[in-house]
């Protein structure tokens, strides 16, 4: 027998569903970042040593993805530029993101001369192409890890800006807002405790998205000789010194090609996901 408080009873939420996707994406970074975490044990060969005995030895039991020009195991180099790359990846965007977040925010929220100072230096930033501006500056302050997270810093948080800008500009006339305005709040306090919720989840879609563009611009950078310096195992430096010998070992270029590939498609994946998860759960 139903009783009253029974059929009072608020009915349970529904259980979210994980989309395939976001389960597919963090499986495939998981299993990159326990690789390269768990390099040292998965494979026995050092990423710098050179054996001149061993030079562009084709994949096989003994070396997974063959040899590179200097002998060493381009299996072992993936697993520790894994590290590398991914680690250049979130730093480069941890600034981008907090410093885009608030500058859009502020533009969108205050308006006047706070709005066009953020756009114009926007405009100035959009006018040059992200890869040529980024290569310019690395090529000025010179090859390095920091200068890369350097010039993709002082790049990358246009997007974000101009993203969450967009996000508070919709929100900050509704009517909630002007009730918070009327209440007496303050400004900091109606942007960072309603608006900037509202605006963050569109802002941490495209994240996942941004570090894939990160990952092919150190790519592009260690490709071109401005990233990272050699002996280290980054994978646009792999590529770049397999590609001379692309005929008679295709492995040496291609198995790092393959691992910024795959950790693309993770990242990807993931982006997606959590768009599909969020859009569920705004229903």
């Amino acid at each position: 027998m139903t009783t009253l408080a029974g059929e009072l009873a608020p009915p349970r939420a529904a259980r979210t569903r994980v989309p395939l996707g976001l389960a597919a994406g963090a499986a495939m970074l998981v299993a990159l970042l326990g690789g390269s975490a768990l390099a040292p044990v998965l494979t026995s060969y050092d990423p710098y040593a050179q054996n001149l005995n061993a030079m562009l030895l084709p994949p096989s039991a003994a070396h997974w993805f063959g040899t590179d020009n200097y002998g060493r195991d381009v299996f072992t180099r993936v697993l520790y530029g894994a590290a590398i790359d991914l680690r250049i990846a979130v730093l480069a965007v941890v600034f981008p993101f907090v410093f885009g977040v608030v500058a859009g925010a502020v533009a969108g929220y205050l308006g006047g001369w706070a709005d066009a100072a953020v756009m114009r230096a926007v405009d100035v930033i959009t006018a040059v192409p992200f890869m040529v501006l980024v290569i310019a500056i690395v090529a000025f302050l010179g090859p390095g890890e920091l200068n890369i997270l350097v010039a993709i810093g002082v790049v990358d948080w246009i997007v974000f800006a101009r993203l969450v800008r967009g996000e508070v500009l919709r929100d900050k006339n509704l009517e909630y807002v002007t009730a918070l305005r009327a209440l007496g709040f303050s400004r900091a306090r109606i942007v960072l405790r309603h608006l900037l919720p509202n605006a963050l989840p569109p802002a941490a879609v495209f994240l996942a998205s941004d570090i894939v563009l990160v990952i092919l611009t150190t790519s592009t950078l260690g490709f071109l000789g401005l990233g990272v310096r050699p002996p280290a195992p980054e994978w646009g430096l792999m590529i770049s010194e397999g590609r001379t010998f692309i005929y008679t070992g295709w492995w040496a270029a291609a198995m790092p090609g393959f691992a910024c590939m795959y950790a693309g498609i993770a990242f990807i994946l993931l982006g997606d996901g959590l768009a599909d998860l969020l859009r569920v759960r705004g229903q």
